[in-house]
């Protein structure tokens, strides 16, 4: 076996902290992450740098949080800066598995960043249908036996990343991993399409049928939980799993009606506009390799828990720990996650024109809904970590006091966020490009509801 170890990188995308049983959630999403957390080092205070997929993989890829606050759907990222191209310049043959459109069909050139990406295929076998009428994609047991498939043929290091969108809307786990949703909710959801947030924003449905739609998601999660194991036990079978580094965590989180602190902010509803928390702690669990000559990568690491502040930029550098230079590294791979100094910053940019549009259409105006939101995470020297979060002019602080406990401390100048997040984005920088000839797909941003629809949510109390 060779020495210089694999890399798996899996994403669950739209994937809270606060729905993972491992990190204390309250129903047992994740009966195998809470095994594979004592050979796995658990990081309880991880936060992502945007609350949506093509920013927030930006930075995991390239290990800038500056990526939130440049990367756009409107632009793509200039080659030989990512981890994945870094380790196929060192010999890695590299992968990504995703059906995810805006890593693997968009203009943005994320998949370009592997020698493999294997998105949705035309036909698949039955046993990898979706429990629901909305997808024409298999589920994640078949990107996970994909991804097995193609690391049992490579002769040489490899290093995949897998993004399951299970988690992400529309939620639809198999029976056996849907235990605490029925079949009216779902069906429900199949009736309401993909792009729903807005009708709960309008007001036009009640955010009480979101903490509905929520139990089917808490059966998707109990679902990747299963597609890692099978990932996991794979490998162990082999006897690959000592010689791979193992990175399992989310893009960002997901919300079914939270608010914050700010009464002029929108209701957090799945993700992709505002500053709750629910969007940007996310789970990050790592298994070091066994098999390699790192002083670090020994199986006394495993069940070690971190609530040190982490964050998504900091994959490349604990990639870059365990397998530069054969590993010799002075960078402790448990800790090179971790925020430097203590500080790490997120930003979502204004919605696009596009959902501007449907926002407009559904919400009569789209003003509520197009400001920018900058977060500044702060660790002080008790352990507490400070937060200071502005969405447009207006700005608040919150004290996050334990795993999901905070205290709102109140409003605050917007510029003492906004300074602080432009001095973070002088220090390092990306190369992205503007895409010429931008095709916006505008038909992800509509969706109709039926007026039988309805009439059902309104018969239900939800309207």
């Amino acid at each position: 076996m060779s020495t210089t170890p694999n890399v798996l990188v899996v994403i669950a995308d739209s994937l809270r902290a606060k729905s993972v049983s491992a990190l204390g959630g309250r129903r047992e999403t994740t009966p195998f992450l809470s095994a594979f957390s004592t050979e796995a080092t658990t990081y309880t205070q991880a936060r992502s740098h945007s609350n949506w997929t093509l920013p927030s993989h930006a930075s995991l890829f390239t290990g800038s949080s500056t990526a939130a606050a440049q990367f756009d759907i409107d632009t793509r990222l200039a080659p030989h800066q990512t981890i994945f191209e870094e380790l196929a310049a060192d010999g890695y043959q590299t992968s990504l598995f995703t059906d995810n459109p805006f890593l693997i069909d968009h203009q943005t050139g994320l998949d370009n960043a592997f020698t493999t990406a294997v998105g949705s295929p035309e036909t698949f076998d039955t046993k990898y249908e979706t429990n629901g009428s909305l997808g024409d994609w298999p589920n994640g047991f078949w990107y996970a036996d994909q991804l097995l498939s193609w690391s049992a043929d490579q002769t040489t290091p490899w290093a995949a990343c897998l993004n399951l969108m299970d988690t992400h809307r529309p939620y639809e786990p198999q029976p056996a991993y849907d235990i605490w949703s029925d079949e009216r909710i779902r069906q429900i959801q199949s009736e309401m399409g993909f792009k729903w947030h807005w009708e709960f924003l309008s007001g036009n449905v009640s955010l009480g049928f979101a903490k509905l739609l929520e139990t089917i998601y808490y059966g998707a999660v109990r679902q990747v939980d299963a597609i890692f194991e099978q990932l996991v036990e794979t490998l162990r079978d082999r006897g690959t799993l000592d010689n791979t580094l193992i990175i399992f965590t989310s893009d960002h989180g997901e919300a079914f009606g939270a608010e914050t602190a700010l009464s002029n902010e929108p209701p957090a509803i799945s993700h992709r506009i505002g500053t709750h928390e629910l969007l940007y702690h996310v789970p990050l669990f790592v298994r070091l390799p066994r098999a390699t000559n790192t002083s670090a990568s020994t199986a006394s690491t495993g069940g070690t828990v971190i609530s040190d502040l982490a964050e998504l930029a900091g994959i490349p550098r604990l990639i870059r720990s365990v397998v530069a230079d054969n590993n010799d590294s002075d960078i402790d791979p448990q800790h090179a996650i971790c925020a430097k100094d203590g500080v790490t910053v997120a930003t979502q940019l204004p919605i696009p024109a596009g959902m501007q549009r449907e926002a407009a259409r559904i919400c009569e105006t789209a003003d509520p809904y197009t400001k920018r939101a900058d977060i500044i995470y702060s660790q002080r020297s008790d352990g507490t970590i400070l937060k200071q979060a502005r969405w447009g002019e207006d700005a608040y602080e919150t004290l996050i006091t334990g795993q999901f406990e905070r205290e709102d401390m109140g409003q605050i100048d917007a510029p003492t966020v906004i300074d602080a997040v432009a001095s973070d984005h002088k220090t390092s920088e990306i190369s992205i490009n503007s895409i010429d000839e931008y095709d916006e797909f505008a038909e992800q941003y509509s969706n109709e509801f039926a007026e039988e629809l309805e009439d059902q949510l309104e018969a239900l109390g939800y309207r």
